[in-house]
Formats: C-alpha cells, sequence, structure tokens
C-alpha cells in the first residue's frame, strides 16, 4: 500500500505525570506515515483527490495542543484513532517522541501501528488529564519534590539561527531570601538529578535590592544543558515554583527561589517576555563574583572580555559580597 508521510510534526502541549508538568507545555515531535492509494491523483493529477497532509496536520495540532494525558502512550493511541477516523485512511503508523525526558537521549517514546478496523474513537481531549486522578497528583508531586527530573518545555518561539542541538554550558544565578540554605540546597539538588554534575560557586550574602526584606544567599551553578534555552527557561521556572515562588509577585520581594540563565554557551538571544542572554544582571556583585570564581576566563560574548576582568573593573571589585560558607 502507498504511504502519505508528515515528518517532524512540532506540537506543545501538557503531557508528563509531575505536578511540574502540569504547569507548563511542552514540544512532542510526530513522524506519521498513512496507508493511501496514491494512483487516482496521480492519474487525475487533482490535488482534491489527494490525502490532505496539510489537513491531517492541522488537525492534530489543534487536538495535541488542547489536550492534557499524563503518558504518552495515551496520546499516541488517541491521535491515531483520530487520523483512522476522520480520514480517508485504512492504517497509519504514528512515532510519538519526547525530547530531552532522559538525560543523554535525544528523545523518548512510542512508536505505534493502527489499522482502521481496530481504531477507538478519541473522544476525549483534555479530559484524560492525569489532574483528575487525585492518587497520581500526590504521587506525581511526591516525586517533584524528590527528583525534579523534568522533560524539557516547548520553546515559545523557533531556536535561533545560532542555536544548534547538543549539550552546552548553562551558568545559572540562584538566589533566596526565605529559608535561604535549605531552598539553593534543594534547586541545587535538582540541577544534579536532571542535568548531572554542577559545579557551584561560593555563596554570597546580600541585602535586598529595591525592597526590605531579609539578606539573600547568591551563588552561581554551571550545568551542561542538553536542551534549548527557552526550555531550560521554563524549567527553572518550574523549579522556582516547585520550591514555593508564585511568580506573579512583583519584580522586587522575597522570595524562597530565584534562578536565571546568565550564560548559555556563547549564545546570544533574546525571546518572549523580558528573556536575554546574556541577562543584563551582570552589574549586580552578587551575580558577578560568583561568576568571575567559577569560570574566570570564560569570554564575555557581548563585551569580548573575560569574566575575571569585569570583575577586576567592578565598583565593587574591593569590598565584595560576604561570603557564606555553606556547603550545596
Amino acid at each position: 500500500m502507498d504511504k502519505v508521510f508528515i515528518e517532524g510534526l512540532e506540537v506543545e502541549a501538557l503531557i508528563g505525570i509531575y505536578d511540574w508538568e502540569r504547569r507548563i507545555r511542552q514540544p512532542l515531535h510526530f513522524d506519521i506515515e498513512m496507508a493511501f492509494d496514491n494512483r487516482r491523483p496521480a492519474a487525475s493529477d487533482r490535488i482534491e483527490d489527494t490525502l490532505d497532509y496539510k489537513a491531517v496536520s492541522k488537525r492534530l495540532v489543534e487536538f495535541v495542543s488542547q489536550s492534557g494525558y499524563g503518558l504518552v502512550e495515551t496520546l499516541a493511541e488517541r491521535c491515531a484513532a483520530l487520523i483512522l477516523n476522520e480520514f480517508a485512511v485504512s492504517q497509519v503508523r504514528l512515532k510519538l517522541s519526547k525530547p530531552g525526558a532522559v538525560r543523554g537521549a535525544r528523545a523518548v517514546g512510542v512508536l505505534i501501528e493502527r489499522s482502521k478496523a481496530a481504531a477507538t474513537p478519541a473522544k476525549d481531549t483534555a479530559q484524560a488529564s492525569i489532574a483528575a486522578s487525585p492518587a497520581k497528583s500526590a504521587v506525581a508531586a511526591s516525586a517533584a519534590e524528590t527528583t525534579m527530573t523534568p522533560a524539557p518545555v516547548a520553546p515559545r518561539n523557533k531556536a535561533s539561527s545560532k542555536f544548534q542541538s547538543g549539550s552546552r554550558q548553562a551558568y545559572l544565578s540562584l538566589g533566596s531570601n526565605i529559608a535561604p540554605e535549605e531552598n539553593l540546597r534543594k534547586a541545587v539538588a535538582a540541577l544534579r538529578a536532571r542535568f548531572g554534575d554542577v559545579v557551584v560557586s561560593p555563596v554570597y550574602r546580600t541585602p535586598a535590592v529595591g525592597f526590605d526584606g531579609p539578606d539573600f544567599l547568591n551563588a552561581v551553578a554551571v550545568i551542561e544543558s542538553d536542551i534549548h534555552p527557552f526550555a531550560l527557561n521554563d524549567w527553572l521556572h518550574a523549579l522556582e515554583i516547585a520550591q514555593g515562588r508564585d511568580r506573579r509577585d512583583a519584580s522586587y520581594s522575597n522570595r524562597p527561589l530565584d534562578i536565571d540563565i546568565i550564560y548559555f554557551g556563547d549564545l546570544v538571544l533574546e525571546g518572549p517576555g523580558d528573556f536575554q542572554l546574556p541577562r543584563p544582571e551582570l552589574h549586580h556583585a552578587f551575580v558577578l563574583k560568583p561568576l568571575a570564581d567559577v569560570a574566570p576566563d570564560f569570554v564575555d560574548p557581548l563585551r569580548h572580555v573575560t569574566l575575571a576582568r569585569l570583575w577586576a573593573a567592578h565598583a565593587q571589585a574591593a569590598t565584595p559580597p560576604a561570603r557564606v560558607e555553606l556547603a550545596l
């Protein structure tokens, strides 16, 4: 039987069993082969006689983007049924990939083959979300607190042409002024659980900036990121939320965890909202000093100067923030 295929269709959706995965959208990739007799359109040369792969793609994007399943197995099954039920397709082979779900692997997922005779209606969409299951939600919350091993979230815009897939060093600024010792330790543990080895700077104490509040403890962590910086940014936001931060709070407020990407290799990139690489917060001593501690020879991609030289030229170089003995 002839085949019509759709390769590399990317759709953002809620997918996964962990609580943090119920709050952010992640990219899913679809590769689809559909059995269809192409002799008729070949003979007529009429678009009306073809299997409209644009219509199939549009329908899948609509369905998947509104779904909320816990398992890729469930979503793949529903998508295959949708194609068989709504289009003139007798058999479908569908591969659903979830990029970055396992460290060291480009993607994980399922590959299924279904025929029209065995198809089941794709009635439910987001209603199948595991949010409807209190038992699973409780398990997910517990797992999220202890392991925080997320899959990547979807980039909200297309990647910069400068970004190429593969591992890249990401330099992260961490801060906390609510139970800071506990929250910084938990954050670094979550980074290790997801990304492996983490290089951590010394910890510094700095007064709250822009508001009255307890002192912050600040540090820098360096990870090898295998996901796009937009995805990493959303992963970090999910980590902040998991540790009690309300991201609706004002910019200057007490925080259990504040974590930002300062550098992502030498990438220079602007994205949705206030996303920028490098981050402009570099002028703060509590960001630059720990950066210079862990990567003195790193060259800032905008200023073309090492971090050691940037710190040496900083107004607070002679009076750096107070160092705190805290093992992370």
